[in-house]
């Protein structure tokens, strides 16, 4: 029985841009692809507090200049409604890749606490998706077991990771397309 749906942020919540901005600020994204990684995973699992001032100093503009260029799309506000639909009935959470207080750039803490029953940030558990730690600790979190979660995201590798931690998983290409997936999944469950 499905008990609780786990969401990604970036690619899902809300658009995942930063390939996109650090080229507007005149990077390279495929030339820096190695370091981009690196900085990303560094961040991701609490190795540094935040990606940021890397960035920024990599492309030699400020940290405000780089935050600017990453928070200029919006949440995904359809997906969010959806959400606060779907919490009456299961337990939600997110698991995101991200530094210690990177969600607070892009949701308050009102909207946080709004929205879902447990946030999962990488940077502060220590263990980034696709590590079966961090669905693990999602699972936790949200007072289920993995098998009990269906979680979703835009990379497959990320999925696979899911799936091998015993959860469901949907590949996320649209709200409509998760949407129809998601109702299929519960109706059968």
């Amino acid at each position: 029985m499905i008990k609780a749906i786990i969401f990604d942020c970036f690619g899902v919540l809300r658009p995942d841009v930063l390939h996109r901005a650090y080229q507007e600020l005149g990077g390279d994204p495929a030339a820096d692809n190695d370091f981009i990684a690196d900085t990303l995973y560094a961040s991701h699992t609490g190795r540094i507090d935040s990606s940021a001032p890397v960035f920024a100093e990599r492309l030699g503009v400020t940290v405000d200049a780089w935050l600017q260029a990453i928070t200029t799309d919006a949440n995904d506000q359809q997906l969010l409604d959806y959400i606060e639909n779907l919490r009456g009935r299961y337990k939600v959470g997110v698991l995101s890749n991200v530094g210690k207080d990177g969600l607070l750039r892009y949701f308050s803490q009102a909207d946080l606490d709004r929205y879902f029953d447990a946030v999962v940030v990488s940077g502060v558990i220590g263990y980034a998706k696709p590590q079966a730690q961090a669905y693990e600790i999602a699972a936790d979190r949200l007072g289920v077991r993995v098998d009990e979660c269906v979680f979703t995201d835009d990379k497959q590798s990320y999925c696979e990771g899911a799936q091998g931690s015993g959860m469901h998983a949907i590949l996320y290409k649209s709200f409509s397309q998760f949407k129809a997936e998601l109702e299929s999944l519960l109706a059968d469950a």
